[in-house]
């Protein structure tokens, strides 16, 4: 559903579709990231937990795997809100803020080894943080 030029202008965001676009843009593209990283997550577990410098073990191997089918739902969910009203694209956007934020906040936290495959997990994730950021604060 799309917002008529009066909607727009009434929610203060002035030419929200162009934001709109930009953040459903940045939706598929971190939806197409947590799909892959779910799968290796799930069929990968211990190698993608070497890699982020984990020690891992066949319980860290499952709680890995949980994780991976979590991602894999907010993948697909991430993937459908791309078709919500402006509104909720940019509400969406607000939630991917928090959760990106609190998956930095543990990546730099995280007990293990730092990795090159840790730095580019980090770098990612900033990436992605700062471009919901700066969709959300674009007019």
């Amino acid at each position: 559903m799309e917002m008529s030029k009066s909607e727009s202008e009434m929610d203060g965001y002035g030419d929200g579709r162009s934001q709109a676009r930009l953040i459903r843009g940045i939706l598929g593209a971190g939806s197409l990231v947590f799909l892959v990283s779910s799968v290796v997550l799930i069929v990968l577990p211990t190698y993608f937990g070497e890699l982020l410098g984990l020690t891992t073990s066949e319980t860290s191997d499952w709680a890995l795997r949980m994780m991976g089918a979590t991602l894999l739902a907010l993948s697909g969910q991430m993937w459908l809100v791309r078709s919500a009203p402006e509104i909720n694209i940019r509400r969406a956007a607000a939630v991917m803020i928090v959760a990106g934020g609190a998956m930095t906040v543990f990546t730099i936290l995280m007990p293990a080894d730092w990795t090159i495959a840790r730095f580019a997990y980090l770098g990612i994730g900033l990436g992605f943080l700062t471009a919901y950021l700066v969709a959300l604060i674009r007019r």
